[in-house]
């Protein structure tokens, strides 16, 4: 085997690994706390930015908003969030947490996403930059998309 083919090789290995361990942790996450990653996600989100719209939820989350609005509708059946009226604008709903919800939130470990958010930003440029190039080339090698994500 060449060394291009060693690295391609360590390079999906570190790929998969990574998808597997935010994977495996959501996991370990929702058994031990019994809220998925994305829950928590949302909660921080919102003890960080104040209370929230769906939609400015499911930019936050990279999703769509209907994939988001079952997710805050079981949120809220926990007990984690309450959804209410805008007073400015009554066609908005905003979300926003619960002392149950900070509270779990505020014990909870860090998922592999909270904890890029939050130790990214701290690293120096030059780092920022090269995983940046490198992350654009991966999406270029696979051939992303996003237009499919919107």
């Amino acid at each position: 085997m060449g060394r291009a083919e060693e690295l391609a090789q360590s390079i999906v290995h570190r790929y998969l690994t990574l998808v597997r361990y935010q994977h495996l942790r959501g996991h370990q996450i929702l058994k031990a706390y019994g809220i998925s990653g994305k829950q928590l996600a949302v909660l921080r989100y919102l003890m960080e930015s104040g209370p929230r719209s769906v939609g400015e939820i499911s930019r936050f989350l990279y999703v769509r908003d209907a994939t988001t609005s079952p997710l805050l509708e079981r949120m809220e059946n926990a007990g984690h969030i309450v959804r209410r009226r805008c007073t400015e604008d009554s066609r908005k709903v905003l979300v926003e947490p619960t002392e149950e919800g900070r509270r779990l939130a505020a014990i909870a470990p860090m998922g592999a996403i909270s904890l890029m958010r939050t130790r990214l930003p701290q690293l120096p440029i030059e780092d920022l930059e090269r995983m940046d190039e490198a992350l654009k080339g991966l999406s270029e090698v696979i051939e992303v998309d996003e237009s499919i994500l919107d």
